[in-house]
């Protein structure tokens, strides 16, 4: 039996294509729309307010009001007439000025603006030389005044010397002004005479005033004693040696020599004291 079966024809049934039942557009006519159509609206229980034809169930194209468009408010209306106005003035008054008169204005106003320009610079410079002109006069000024105070000062501080020197021109001797003067006194006049220098100084509160002498001498210190410091002080003296120097004290005045010339001093007024005295002859 099964071989029998396997034996058997496979019958294949092929089905044949029928025609499309589909409506060809291409000659079916479209449905004219109808204007005057009804559309029936129901009112819904939910809307409170409605449009009266609405609820009356009907509303037709004929119905339906045209919107209008947008109205101009009558200020605007006049402002825009004034600037069409304005416009159409400058547009006349352009169309009537000539190409030339516009060149001409325009070199007129870059001429203007150049001259106003050069004003401007000559003024900035005028001021700016007239600034650098009167500081270089305060700064001219400023030199010499402290060039003229520099030079009293150095005159004022170098006069002594300068005095001494001329007196010792004068009279041949070598003479020598003190480092050390005592406190509160000053130079008041240096003279000369022969073969002698006198220098003189003064207490600044009025105190005081003593006399250094200086004169050409061969004596030593025994000489000294013999010819001068005898006679002069007596016996009324002190000896007092110092730095190599041998020198005679009684009371405020005083004698020595040192290098051939001969020390003297003379007090006035006031007092020095021995300590005093050694410095001044010391610092010779």
């Amino acid at each position: 039996m099964q071989k029998s079966d396997t034996n058997q024809k496979v019958m294949v049934v092929r089905r044949q294509p029928q025609s499309s039942t589909t409506l060809n557009r291409k000659y079916v006519r479209r449905p004219k729309k109808n204007s005057d159509a009804m559309v029936s609206i129901k009112k819904s229980p939910k809307v409170k307010h409605f449009n009266v034809s609405i609820c009356d169930g009907s509303i037709t194209k004929s119905q339906e009001q045209p919107i209008e468009s947008a109205k101009m408010h009558p200020l605007q209306e006049a402002a825009n007439a004034k600037m069409r106005e304005r416009m159409g003035t400058n547009q006349n008054i352009a169309s009537k000025v000539s190409a030339n008169e516009l060149k001409d204005q325009a070199i007129k106003k870059a001429l203007a603006s150049a001259n106003s320009l050069n004003e401007e610079q000559q003024e900035t410079q005028k001021k700016t030389k007239m600034h650098f002109g009167f500081g270089r006069v305060m700064l001219a000024l400023g030199c010499a005044a402290v060039a003229v105070f520099a030079i009293v000062y150095f005159v004022n501080l170098n006069m002594p010397d300068i005095s001494l020197k001329v007196a010792a021109m004068q009279t041949g001797i070598n003479a020598s002004y003190p480092s050390y003067v005592p406190r509160g006194y000053n130079i008041s006049s240096i003279t000369s005479e022969e073969s002698q220098v006198t220098l003189d100084f003064v207490n600044s509160a009025g105190e005081g005033t003593f006399s250094l002498y200086e004169e050409k001498s061969s004596w030593d210190s025994n000489a000294l004693l013999t010819n001068y410091v005898k006679e002069a002080f007596g016996e009324n003296y002190n000896i007092v040696r110092e730095q190599g120097l041998t020198i005679y004290i009684s009371g405020n005045d005083a004698a020595w020599v040192n290098g051939g010339i001969l020390y003297k001093i003379k007090t006035t007024t006031g007092t020095l004291t021995n300590k005093q005295i050694r410095s001044i002859a010391t610092s010779l």
